[in-house]
């Protein structure tokens, strides 16, 4: 770091506006600090303390998960509560934004751009309240993209009312509950489960297991006519070897993937996990894969809409019984607007 970098980084802002705005969400403290507009891109900039989970870093609560079943249970407790990936959008007086793109990370003394920023706003009078004597290093800093492109700092007149919304989120809930999966039998009678922390009752009837050859299903995708259109056949080679070494990782030719085909409560969805699968070790290859499915029928037995889910675990294709576990269900949820 030199003072070359340090005015660059001061010539990036072409203007700043002091909001000084606070709430506390979820029980985490938010302060929309103010807007930053860089030539023509306006960016809302806000700090935000998660208090709880600076108390389980300080007490070094947070290990490392030794099974994928540690790993889902402890995915909360791994990370802090960050409201502002689920807003939608951010009305400031008369004028509303979309929110784009946000990005958050977790303030470091040795991030000189984000220092420079917090210090040009203290010199415009914010008040940090509530969070002015925490460690610096317990704070997460989140800048998040405004829609449109701006001339000038937009007039939202003085002591203007910020207002956030927010869009529904997926939110796992544990069940953990042992089911037997068998491959092309018939399930004739509900499956009732209940929410593990507050035992909320839920049921599911299981249409069918099949196994799902996701090699056979990657080959159509290829040699789908529309990519050759698109693409070269030397960029369509390259790019389907490049695909096949990401799936040998997850699948090796030949296995495949149990899907459950199911009904249930409209506004939930289901997550199976083999017990093998639960009880192994994280894998760290680093390599993902999705697949979007939809059942044959629209509709199952009970005349509702079917819905899919994946076991994570490839297996033979002989494979007739697999123990599992019901290990969650997600359910769609939002904070309420919140008004600064």
């Amino acid at each position: 770091m030199n003072i070359r970098n340090l005015q660059k980084m001061l010539s990036n802002i072409t203007e700043i506006k002091l909001l000084g705005k606070t709430a506390k969400v979820n029980e985490v403290i938010c302060h929309i600090i103010g807007l930053v507009r860089y030539e023509h891109d306006l960016r809302i900039v806000a700090l935000q303390y998660d208090g709880a989970f600076a108390e389980r870093i300080e007490a070094d609560e947070i290990a490392y998960p030794q099974t994928n079943r540690e790993f889902l249970r402890s995915d909360k407790n791994m990370n802090m509560t960050n409201i502002f990936h689920a807003v939608n959008t951010i009305s400031i007086g008369e004028k509303q934004f979309a929110v784009g793109g946000t990005e958050t990370t977790r303030c470091d003394l040795q991030n000189w751009e984000m220092l420079v920023m917090l210090i040009e706003f203290l010199r415009l009078g914010w008040n940090p309240s509530g969070i002015e004597y925490q460690n610096i290093e317990s704070l997460f800093l989140t800048i998040a993209e405004l829609s449109g492109e701006y001339d000038c700092m937009p007039d939202f007149g003085e002591s203007s009312v910020l207002h956030l919304t927010f869009r529904y989120e997926p939110v796992p809930y544990l069940v953990e509950q042992s089911v037997t999966l068998a491959v092309g039998t018939k399930y004739p009678d509900r499956l009732w489960f209940q929410d593990k922390n507050t035992e909320e009752k839920h049921w599911v009837q299981i249409n069918r297991v099949y196994l799902l050859d996701i090699w056979e299903e990657a080959m159509k995708i290829f040699n789908d006519p529309c990519l050759t259109e698109k693409f070269t056949a030397a960029e369509l080679e390259r790019n389907k070897e490049e695909f096949e070494r990401g799936l040998t990782a997850i699948c090796p030719k030949c296995m495949c993937f149990p899907v459950i085909e199911y009904e249930c409560e409209e506004d939930i969805a289901l997550q199976f996990h083999s017990k093998t699968w639960l009880d192994a070790e994280p894998d760290d290859s680093g390599y993902c894969i999705g697949f979007l499915m939809k059942p044959d029928e629209k509709t199952g037995v009970l005349g509702l809409p079917l819905k899919t889910a994946m076991v994570q675990e490839p297996m033979p294709q002989d494979t007739l019984i697999i123990q599992s576990e019901l290990f969650s269900y997600i359910k769609p949820q939002k904070y309420e607007d919140v008004t600064m």
